[in-house]
């Protein structure tokens, strides 16, 4: 059975901290309620005390369905991030979540004004190292009940499809996959062709489109992470102006028998339209590609 979930970061944007829709996380959370999704991810609002969070979900009767977490291990060993990991378990534990998104965060242009032509990269030795720590991590990570899902994102090591290709190929069966279409498309790929080969290490999805224009305006430019988003590269499952196939990506996720949480997300400027109103036409928008049968909220 396939489950929607959506993201805080479509309210409050993670990229660009002055990107904000100007509500609490208790409107945030009820809008995302009163359209039946009951599944959300952490990100930026979201209390950071363990007992806060849980009251605030509680009252929605919503799931954390995974968090997130910026690894350093290209700086720090094993241990020391095993170190930064055990509050995150510990608040992960207090609500009952048992996905972590795991990102490489330590060389990062995120949140930088670099262009996006600079974005860092791994020599052979950089990725045989990367490769074992985080593979050791993973193990680590599993044996306490919780399943890593790497995410490949821009303007950090992992992004490309060639790079996807090589973490999958570095790294053991206890590290999965969290397959984001929008990142793939603009990290130079095509999602169906990169869902295709790693699907059956795919244990998390997100679904963001991604509009042609604007992306195609921002290369050309070479502008930042930042000023991309800000230009509208990003946008939700369901708009016309958007490129992602979603049709074939529900396919071969239900032909899989892909047992996981579809969250709907998109990096975009809260102030350039109706946020609740674009992720209730997204829900139907998906819900209809899937078929109702196969999908819950």
């Amino acid at each position: 059975m396939l489950r929607i979930a959506t993201t805080p970061a479509l309210w409050f944007n993670e990229d660009d901290t002055a990107l904000a829709a100007g509500l609490s996380v208790e409107d945030m959370l009820s809008r995302t309620a009163e359209l039946e999704i009951t599944g959300i991810e952490d990100g930026r609002g979201l209390p950071d005390d363990a007992g806060a969070l849980k009251s605030a979900l509680d009252a929605q009767n919503m799931t954390l369905v995974a968090a997130h977490h910026g690894l350093s291990l290209l700086s720090l060993s094993v241990e020391e991030e095993q170190k930064a990991l055990d509050p995150v378990l510990e608040r992960m534990d207090a609500v009952g979540c048992k996905t972590l998104i795991l990102r490489e965060m330590s060389n990062a242009i995120v949140g930088t004004d670099k262009p996006m032509s600079q974005k860092p990269t791994l020599s052979a030795t950089d990725w045989d190292s990367f490769g074992l720590k985080l593979e050791q991590i993973a193990t680590w990570l599993t044996e306490r009940g919780i399943t890593p899902v790497y995410q490949p994102y821009a303007g950090t090591v992992v992004h490309t499809p060639d790079e996807i290709d090589r973490l999958m190929m570095e790294t053991g069966p206890n590290l999965f996959l969290a397959f984001d279409s929008a990142q793939v498309y603009v990290g130079g790929g095509e999602p169906t062709q990169v869902l295709t080969r790693h699907l059956p290490r795919v244990r998390h999805v997100h679904l963001g489109d991604v509009r042609v224009r604007p992306l195609t305006k921002s290369r050309m430019s070479d502008t930042s992470w930042a000023e991309a988003v800000k230009m509208g590269i990003f946008t939700l499952p369901g708009d016309r102006d958007g490129s992602v196939d979603f049709k074939t990506i529900l396919n071969l996720l239900g032909a899989s028998d892909f047992d996981g949480w579809l969250t709907l997300t998109a990096g975009m400027d809260p102030e350039r339209g109706e946020i609740a109103k674009a992720l209730g036409d997204a829900q139907r928008f998906v819900s209809n590609l899937a078929g109702r049968g196969n999908l819950a909220a």
